[in-house]
Parts: structure tokens; C-alpha cells; sequence
């Protein structure tokens, strides 16, 4: 169902040069002193009739025909993983990007969350939970071929590929602690990272899977922390009194990440590995999303209620300048960017207090037009989108 149908055009003005030159007309209109010593008299009144008589004698251009021409996203493509309870239990289901086909892709009596693509769309790694436990699984994008790949008497959960596909980090609470793990993506070679009887939480994977992001509370305060693959050369980012949380790595290898204030204020900012030149994106005094960074890396979305409504903001990492998606919806949660760059997925609630649903929107262009991919009185949300 669509929410807006605006189009979007933008206008190319075609300039046509005067009599060859290079600057504007405007220059021509001050009267200009000749140089002294040029032979001339240095009075620019007396020459200004001249000046004059040259200006008008310049021949004036007809109006230049003004052209438009349309920017058309193109169609939604590539696949959606989300989490349904819509058959009663939380399962992992998928759909084309365009909402048709949603296929069921887990059975049994588990509880299925956080599902994840590997880079080269392939697998799909997810958490389920029994008997008030958690591992990790995988399964390939059709829902055959599922492996379990962690078994532990405690929580492992929040699983992430690296970016070759062929380690998966997460963590776990099997040691009396949540840690950070890393292990092979069929489940072998489990190492545990870190060691704190603090937790430590939510890995990332930096784009060369050099480092992994994540936060602890070892010092009293939720911060940044990286750490090898291998469990070596554990850093400390950030060192503020407030919390600092969800780590979001740049192409450059710069880290993102919300800076916490009293009163539930959240803002969006960006620091290097090593903790120098840190600065803050957003200044606003409301709780600012998730940060989630575009494919190209140029682009950061996350979800603000800075105008009282919660929209998806957008803010360039090349110009700091910012802009708002009126999305028509109430999004919560995590966004998730299609392959291309041209639209957003997010979930928001569209009637009963569980009732979620997923939507996308156009974001790089003025149309922004609102999907709505999934309509079923039950909870859908936490979409990850691959090409495949």
C-alpha cells in the first residue's frame, strides 16, 4: 500500500555564454578605472558613457527553453528476512523486496529471532530459543540445510558474519558473563575474545574484518571497545561518563556510534579507532536511533522524534547536511538499507499495541515514496536485506 506518491523532478538550467566570456554579466555592470600609466585617464567618470554605450551594444539572448526531466528509483529488488509471530510463535520467514511471496522458513516449537545474510546471500544465520535458551543457527536462503552451530547451557546470541563469510562473531553468556565470541561459520574453532567479569556485548565487524566493535561496561559506563579476531590488542574508544552504544563502522574505518546524555537524549557521533577526533553529527535533546550506513557509505539513516513525530533522518557524511523522510508510519527499531542505496526498510506499528509491520521508503530522491510490504494483524519486524 502505498503512502505518497509525489514525484520528483528536478530541473537542468542550460546557460548560454555572452560574446564568449567566462564571468557574469554583473562584473560589466560597475564602472572599471583603466590602470594608471595605461595611457588613459584615471577618472572613472568620465569614461563611463563609453562603458555604457558597450554594454547596451552586447546582444541580448533569447530565453533559454527550461528542461525537466524525471529521477525514477528503480524497482525494488533482492529478498527480505523478518520475524513473524503471525502462526503464533516468533519464525523466520522471507519475501521478495517488493512484499510478494512471504515464505515460512523455520518449524517447530522454538522462538526465532535476529536473522542475519551472509555477504554473499547464501545463509542466514539466526538465534532460537528453548526452554529459556539460546543458540545460534544457520540455514541456507530457502530454510533448508539448517545447522545448529553453537550449543551451550546458556544464552549465544546477536550473530554477525564477517565480511568474507566465513567467521560469524556473537555473544555469549556461557561463561557466567556475556563475552564476546568468534567462531567458523559452521560452527567450529569457538574462541572466546574477551575476558571481564563486566559484559560485553553486540560485536561488529569493521569492513576489512581487521577489528571487532563492541560495548562494555567493565569501567562502570557502557563504552566502546575493539578488539582482534584473535583476541589481541584490546582498545578502549570512548572514555565518556555517559554511555556510548550501538558501534556502526564507516567505509574508512571510522566508528559511529550513540552518545547518551540525562533525559534519555541520544546523539549521533563519530569517532577514529583510536579515540582521537571525536565529534558529534546531531545536537538535538531527543533519544535518536540507530544509526545504519548506506551501502556506499556516503549516507547515514536513523530515526528521530527531534519534530515531535519520529521520521527518518538522513545526514551526509561528505557535508554534515541533514534532511527528514516523512514516512507516514510511527518507525521503531532498527532501519536496514536495500543493496542498492535507494530505500530503507523499517518496521512500525500500524494498529493494535502488537500489531508491526514492514515498510520501505524511497530515500534518495524528493518522491519518497512508502511501501507497505507485510499486512497481517501480528508482529513483523526485524528485516535484513540481501540481493539474492
Amino acid at each position: 500500500m502505498k503512502k505518497s506518491n509525489k514525484s520528483f523532478k528536478f530541473i537542468m538550467i542550460l546557460l548560454a555564454a555572452l560574446g564568449g566570456m567566462s564571468m557574469g554579466c554583473s562584473m560589466l555592470a560597475t564602472p572599471v578605472a583603466p590602470l594608471a600609466g595605461a595611457g588613459g585617464s584615471t577618472n572613472a567618470t568620465e569614461e563611463s558613457p563609453v562603458l555604457i554605450e558597450e554594454l547596451n551594444s552586447i546582444p541580448t539572448e533569447e530565453p533559454v527553453d527550461v528542461t525537466t526531466e524525471e529521477i525514477v528509483a528503480p524497482p525494488a529488488f533482492g529478498r527480505i528476512v523478518f520475524v513473524s509471530n503471525r502462526d503464533g510463535k516468533r519464525k523466520i520467514y522471507a519475501m521478495s523486496a517488493d512484499g510478494s511471496q512471504p515464505t515460512r522458513l523455520t518449524e517447530g516449537e522454538s522462538e526465532d529471532a535476529m536473522p542475519c545474510w551472509s555477504p554473499d546471500g547464501s545463509r542466514i544465520a539466526f538465534v532460537s530459543m528453548l526452554d529459556d535458551n539460546s543458540d545460534i543457527y544457520t540455514m541456507n536462503a530457502t530454510g533448508g540445510n539448517i545447522t545448529r552451530v553453537t550449543e551451550s547451557p546458556s544464552k549465544d546470541s546477536a550473530p554477525v558474519w564477517s565480511p568474507d563469510g566465513g567467521r560469524i562473531a556473537f555473544e555469549s553468556f556461557r561463561d557466567g558473563n556475556f563475552e564476546i565470541y568468534v567462531m567458523n561459520a559452521d560452527g567450529s574453532n569457538q574462541t572466546r575474545l574477551t575476558f571481564d567479569p563486566a559484559g560485553d556485548r553486540s560485536p561488529t565487524w569493521s569492513p576489512d574484518g581487521q577489528w571487532i566493535a563492541f560495548i562494555s561496561d567493565r569501567n562502570g559506563n557502557s563504552d566502546i571497545y575493539l578488539v582482534r579476531p584473535d583476541g589481541s590488542d584490546l582498545t578502549q574508544v570512548t572514555t565518556a561518563t555517559t554511555p556510548d552504544t550501538d558501534p556502526v563502522w564507516t567505509l574508512d574505518r571510522r566508528i559511529i556510534f550513540r552518545g547518551w546524555q540525562p533525559g534519555d537524549v541520544a546523539n549521533i557521533c563519530i569517532i577514529n579507532p583510536d579515540g582521537s577526533n571525536q565529534q558529534c553529527l546531531t545536537e538535538d535533546y531527543v533519544e535518536n536511533g540507530i544509526p545504519a550506513l548506506s551501502p556506499d557509505g556516503k549516507w547515514l539513516a536513523f530515526i528521530s522524534p527531534r519534530g515531535g513525530l519520529a521520521t527518518i533522518d538522513l545526514i551526509s557524511l561528505e557535508d554534515g547536511s541533514r534532511r527528514s523522510l516523512p514516512t507516514g508510519a510511527n518507525p521503531v527499531g532498527e532501519l536496514v538499507w536495500s543493496p542498492d542505496g535507494w530505500r530503507l526498510a523499517f518496521q512500525a506499528q500500524t494498529g493494535a499495541e502488537n500489531d508491526m509491520e514492514i515498510f520501505t521508503i524511497i530515500a534518495q530522491t524528493d518522491d519518497n515514496e512508502v511501501v507497505q510490504l507485510s499486512n497481517v494483524p501480528a508482529y513483523d519486524g526485524n528485516p535484513s536485506w540481501t540481493t539474492h
